[in-house]
């Protein structure tokens, strides 16, 4: 199951009053698991959504058999230190989400941009990079994450942090080794936060390590 967040790539806006703090996004998967009746859930997190899972699991740990996080935000680094100006200032800005679809819907300004912010080893296919962006002409998904990119801040992932200490379950950190944004003491970090973790490094990716190495990340969740 991969729920299509309201993150900036999510294809319907939300209703003006939805909850769109980390702990709401947070509870939107904890509802979702439950009205899916899911049972034995690994529950398993990149970037945004891996702090969206700790704040899940020190949230509802009843809901989650198994954690896996991948490179992502955690501790002080909701967001990540390079993008903090961004953060903060850019969706205060009036018009400033209408500038970023339209840098993002030039194919060469898009590839730009990427090259300015590496998350994999070798450059993404435009077509999936058009496909993630192209949601953003819709108002309503550029208010969902003018709403999302106000409300990030390490007050979430650093309380999460504290009761993750009596997450009792299997978690595992698979880190990508080469990441620029989310460096390997964070994920050394939360090795040593949860209780039952196992840490597991991963050569020649960066954040995106679904994307630079599947196979080894898809071996490690299933061992």
């Amino acid at each position: 199951v991969a729920p299509d967040l309201p993150l900036g790539a999510h294809r319907v806006a939300m209703d003006g009053d939805a909850d769109l703090s980390p702990t709401g996004l947070a509870r939107m998967i904890a509802e979702l698991i439950q009205r899916l009746q899911l049972r034995e859930v690994a529950l398993v997190g990149n970037d945004t959504g891996g702090a969206l899972c700790q704040i899940l699991c020190a949230n509802h740990p009843e809901l989650v058999d198994r954690l896996v996080l991948t490179n992502c935000d955690a501790f002080e680094r909701f967001p990540p230190t390079a993008f903090r100006p961004v953060y903060r200032v850019g969706p205060r800005i009036p018009g400033s989400m209408v500038a970023v679809d339209r840098v993002l819907r030039s194919r060469v300004l898009r590839r730009a941009a990427l090259a300015a912010v590496p998350v994999t080893m070798r450059p993404l296919p435009d077509d999936l990079l058009a496909s993630w962006f192209a949601p953003l002409g819709d108002r309503g998904v550029r208010a969902d994450l003018r709403s999302v990119l106000q409300g990030i801040s390490p007050e979430y992932t650093l309380a999460a942090a504290e009761r993750l200490k009596t997450f009792d379950r299997p978690a595992l950190i698979a880190w990508g080794t080469r990441d620029r944004f989310f460096p390997v003491g964070d994920a050394e970090r939360l090795a040593r936060a949860l209780p039952r973790a196992r840490l597991e490094m991963i050569d020649n990716a960066r954040t995106f390590v679904q994307i630079d190495q599947p196979q080894r990340l898809a071996d490690l969740i299933a061992a």
